[in-house]
Order: C-alpha cells, then structure tokens, then sequence
C-alpha cells in the first residue's frame, strides 16, 4: 500500500500481522513505524519494542509475547531480523502483536542492488517520495500556523529544490512559513533560502548536456561544487543516462531498473535525439571520470568537469582532446 493509505487502512480494519515499511523517504520510513507503534497502549515500553535482534529465536520470543494492556503488542525489527524466523511466524503469527519491519533503501545506486524481499505474509507500505500533490498541504500545515500565504507553484519550486524528499521540506517549509509570517512566501524567498538539493540540480546538468549547451552545464557544474556533493552528482548523472541507454536498446525492460511508468515516454523522447552508440559513449565517458578521481588520478570536480565538456560538446573536437 502507498505511505498516505496506511492510517486509513487502520482505522478501517484490524492491522495486518506485518507491515515491510520501505523507500527512498526515511522521513516517511519513520513516520509510518511511528503510526505502527501508536497500536500499542500505554505503558509503551511493556508494549513496544524496537532494536534490532541478532538471534531469530529473541524476536520470535518478543512476537509471541501478549501486551500488557490495550489490544496490540508492536514489535520493530531493524537492521537485517533472520529471515527464516520471520517466514516461520508469519505462516501463523500471534494476532495481539505486530511485526513492523522497517528499510531505507536509497532512490539512486552506482550499480542496480537487488529489490528488496519482502517476507510472505507481510504487507508492503511505500515510503518513497510523495507526489507534490500530498506534500502540498503538509506545507500549508506551517504556512497557516504562521498566517502566511505560499502559492501552487512556490510550492512546486520549494518540492523540487529539496528533491521531493520530506525531511528538507520539513524542516525549510518551517523556516519559510517564520520568514514571511503574516505575508506571502515568494518564488525568490525559496531560490535565496533554500540550497537546492543535488538531484535537482543534477537534473538540470543532464538537461544541459543532452541539450548541447556545455557553457551552462559547466555553469551548473561550478555552482554544485560550493554547494552540492560532486561524489553522488556522478551516480546521479550515470543513473540518468543508463536509464536514457536503455531506453533505447530495450526500452520494454525500462521497468526492470526501477523506471516508473510515468517516466518512460520522456526516456523514450531523450533516446531517440542521439545514436545508441553516442549514449554508450557517454556512458564510458562517466565510468571513466568516476574512476579518474577514485584511484587519485584527478580531483572530482576535475573528473566532472572533464566529462561534462566532453559530453555536451558532444562529436565535436574538444580542446587538447583526441581527434
């Protein structure tokens, strides 16, 4: 189930025996164990547990374990809980406990990790990044308090700039909202305020270099590096083009790395504007930067620089390059 159906899926029925709490949010990975845990009654220590457990046998000891009062007994299992213990409860897991199972599982990886498994019997809630349309009113939450006013597309601008994910726009909407109380949240307060967050900028970067337009890439690229984190730019940028590559070589497997299906007719639309082997290149390219810098032969702004040149130039010579 997605993050915003789970408080009415527990207001309208009992909870299910296990709840698999995972996604690139770890603001919304914690909010929902935290709605989870509000099961239990009150004394929440004697009724609420959350550690990891080395031994498969402590947790299953703790699942078979009634509450001391109200209804449910919750139980949450971090790091990696025995797998087998887990499969094992769940073909008939006490109806007074239950087993939330949280994971933060990053958005973007150098190299594809496998899914993530989630135990028979358990149900799955999405913690990835919320649409803007359910960030929206959280936003407003602050705004209101401060008797401030903030427009559709500021909010739009403040989502994006902190990348969608929930724990900037917590914290910067508050800030925002003390800002401007009892005014208006404008588009220059969020640009002046608010660093942008590195997969936004990455984005725009990549745009710049499928564009062609390597004056502003290196622009962009000169302002990530006071601002922004170089390192994750290179899996960023690389995620981004594997993605456009595959598009064009297998574009029916898009959903096998992750893409969703919202996403595949702009990757559609990129792909087609270069050569499957002009997108290898850059590929190359970007494995080869990555590299440069990791084995000490040059800096990473250098690496990034590097590439960005080559690859927004594209065919064309590139001064002090090879023909």
């Amino acid at each position: 189930m997605e993050f915003v159906e789970l408080k009415k899926q527990l207001k309208a029925q009992k909870p299910h025996a296990c709840y698999a709490c995972m996604g690139d949010d770890d603001f919304l990975v914690d909010r929902a164990v935290s709605i989870l845990c509000a099961l239990a009654a009150e004394p929440k220590p004697f009724n609420c547990v959350d550690r990891e457990f080395e031994r498969g046998r402590d947790l299953t000891d703790e699942l078979m374990q009634l509450p001391v009062t109200g209804e449910y007994r919750v139980v949450v299992a971090r790091g990696k809980p025995d797998a087998t213990a887990v499969f094992a409860y769940l073909q008939a897991p006490n109806p007074s406990s239950v087993l939330v199972l949280p994971s933060y599982i990053p958005h973007d990886s150098w190299n594809k990790s496998a899914a993530a498994v989630v135990p028979q019997g358990a149900t799955t809630v999405d913690c990835n990044r919320l649409s803007v349309k359910y960030v929206a009113p959280f936003v407003r939450m602050y705004t209101d308090k401060a008797r401030a006013a903030i427009g559709d597309a500021e909010i739009v601008l403040l989502y994006n700039r902190c990348g969608g994910y929930m724990t900037r726009i917590n914290s910067e909407a508050q800030k925002l909202a003390m800002l401007r109380a009892d005014g208006t949240v404008t588009s220059d307060d969020i640009i002046n305020n608010v660093k942008p967050d590195t997969e936004f900028v990455v984005f725009e970067l990549c745009d710049c270099i499928l564009a062609g337009n390597a004056a502003r890439a290196l622009a962009v690229v000169d302002g990530m590096a006071k601002n922004n984190d170089l390192v994750a730019a290179f899996t960023l940028i690389y995620n981004r083009f594997r993605r456009i590559f595959a598009a064009a070589v297998d574009p029916d497997g898009l959903s096998g790395i992750g893409v969703k299906p919202t996403q595949v007719g702009r990757l559609k639309t990129e792909s087609a504007k270069f050569s499957k082997a002009r997108l290898k290149d850059m590929l190359d390219m970007l494995e080869a930067a990555d590299y440069g810098y990791k084995t000490g032969a040059t800096t990473v702004y250098d690496a990034l620089v590097g590439f960005v040149a080559q690859a927004a130039y594209g065919d064309r010579k590139i001064s002090g390059g090879a023909d």
